[in-house]
């Protein structure tokens, strides 16, 4: 090996890569500043009035939203804002319709129809929340039947001077066909989305976003 002049062993220059550089700086200034930030969330889907949604077990029309009045006992008007879908039960099984999940009090993990309308904008408040039914030649009931193609009605119930929304939107899940543990292998339709662990909060995916005008039409 060649020595200096003065005795000493001349170093090898060490040469780090340009991109190698400029990303240790990067990170530097990154953690200067905060730390890193999260992408934002990327939207749903949208769907428009109209358009079926492919919901998995279910498919789903969301026709119209309108603010109607109906006779009520003795005489009495009732007021709604009522949410109209045309839903077929692509399943093998009856399926219950349930009902819609409670603003403010999380997710389950459910079977029910209804309980994919996760959320609507605005929320509609009300003493009882909505009333979510089954309409099949003229006849109410609970039950969506296999192949079926039916109409669901959601009703608000409002105060007969409350101002209805000129439009409403709704997050709509979607259902997996999955078993329901480890140990039972029966499978199930269920609502899908992501739990944190066996006692964390249940977080449905939005499947689609669709608003719908809301129209005032006569009983």
């Amino acid at each position: 090996m060649t020595s200096s002049p003065n005795g000493a062993r001349r170093r090898r220059p060490v040469l780090v890569p340009v991109a190698s550089a400029l990303a240790v700086v990067g990170i530097g200034v990154t953690a200067a500043f905060g730390g890193f930030t999260e992408a934002p969330e990327k939207p749903p889907p949208t769907a428009s009035p109209g358009e079926t949604i492919d919901q998995g077990q279910f498919r789903t029309q969301f026709i119209k939203a309108i603010d109607t009045t109906e006779q009520g006992d003795f005489g009495t008007t009732k007021r709604y804002l009522e949410l109209v879908l045309k839903v077929t039960n692509m399943g093998k099984e009856t399926a219950s319709v349930g009902i819609m999940p409670e603003p403010g009090k999380g997710f389950r993990q459910s079977t029910t129809f209804a309980s994919s309308l996760l959320r609507t904008r605005p929320e509609i408040k009300t003493k009882y929340g909505p009333q979510v039914s089954v309409f099949s030649l003229g006849v109410e009931s609970r039950q969506l039947h296999p192949g079926i193609t039916t109409t669901v009605v959601v009703k608000y119930e409002l105060e007969p001077t409350a101002a209805a929304p000129p439009e409403i939107s709704l997050d709509v899940g979607s259902f997996e066909y999955q078993k329901i543990g480890l140990r039972d292998q029966t499978h199930y339709w269920m609502l899908a989305g992501e739990r944190e662990d066996d006692k964390g909060a249940f977080e449905p995916e939005v499947a689609a976003r669709i608003t719908l005008p809301v129209r005032k039409e006569s009983a």
